[in-house]
């Protein structure tokens, strides 16, 4: 396989009647390519593309803000547990892969805007207001509310019927999700992010468009260029899906090598169930904790500094 394939998610929300495992083709292609890819491009997904535009330069002009600010909204800055999963990360702040070093890129992440909570993962982010970073917040807000609305009920309804269960399967494990939403800032000439695989239960990825791509992909054979496809959403798997499938779908490594004379923005929502939900492995009947399995993932990343997801099983 040369390029990623492409699924549509318009038709996607053809719903399948109750106990039909597949009403189209579409939902039978996304079944496919989840168990041979777990990466793929999504078109039709309704999320303006102005918006998204609006939203990367908003992002650049955060990051060349001068260093001093950008920390007033670091890590040990945030309020939510863990305080890793918000805020600024300068150059050099996170480690995806052992083996390849700190990532030589700058990180701002937030969330779904709840009270503040004794549960992981949830409260309010610590972000630059209009007067210190114009269009940033509020940009990031509004797209996040058309992932949850436009995107995820969608896909979330096609793999439950690619999975043969009935379209609103998931939907008691989705009504307060988590979403861990990042803004990635890759200088000009040899920034990077290192191989690794996501956390959740798939990725939703905004990337900036450039004809000379620099996401790398591993399908079963070997490493492929992502190209950048305007108007295309990319899908990836995570580690979360893979648990609670079995290992039918399995998550996707992949790696940035930014190698270009301009700065590289990328916006991954990385999509988790309701933190304090818990599932039934498929086949095992083994009962998995969201919360045990979303913090001992991020404690890989942040406190034994191991990598990211399946990071060590990468070369």
């Amino acid at each position: 396989m040369n390029s990623l394939p492409i699924i549509s998610l318009e038709k996607l929300k053809e719903i399948a009647p109750s106990g039909v495992k597949y009403q189209n083709r579409e939902q039978q292609r996304l079944y496919d390519v989840c168990l041979e890819h777990g990466f793929f491009y999504l078109k039709d997904h309704g999320i303006s593309t102005e918006l998204v535009r609006t939203t990367i330069a908003a992002s650049r002009n955060f990051f060349h803000l001068p260093e001093e600010i950008k920390k007033q909204y670091g890590q040990d800055k945030q309020t939510v547990y863990p305080n890793t999963c918000r805020g600024y990360i300068p150059l050099y702040g996170e480690m995806l892969n052992q083996k390849a070093g700190p990532d030589p890129k700058e990180i701002f992440d937030l969330g779904i805007e709840r009270p503040s909570s004794n549960l992981p993962f949830t409260g309010r982010t610590v972000i630059p207001d209009e007067t210190v970073a114009p269009n940033f917040a509020s940009s990031h807000y509004q797209l996040q509310e058309e992932v949850l609305t436009k995107v995820i009920p969608h896909l979330l309804r096609g793999l439950a019927i690619a999975l043969g269960y009935s379209s609103n399967w998931f939907d008691p494990y989705f009504d307060e999700p988590v979403i861990i939403h990042r803004v990635i800032y890759y200088p000009p000439e040899q920034s990077l992010a290192g191989k690794h695989t996501d956390l959740g239960m798939f990725t939703i990825l905004f990337q900036e468009y450039f004809p000379t791509p620099s996401l790398r992909v591993y399908t079963k054979d070997a490493w492929i260029d992502a190209m950048c496809i305007e108007d295309a959403l990319i899908i990836n798997l995570g580690d979360m899906l893979q648990i609670w499938t079995n290992n039918l779908f399995v998550s996707t490594p992949h790696e940035v090598l930014h190698n270009l004379q301009q700065s590289r923005v990328s916006i991954p929502l990385f999509v988790y169930p309701n933190v304090d939900s818990v599932f039934v492995q498929m086949e095992t009947g083994q009962t998995i904790n969201i919360t045990e399995i979303m913090l001992k993932k991020y404690n890989a990343i942040w406190v034994d500094k191991t990598g990211s997801g399946r990071a060590r099983e990468l070369k």
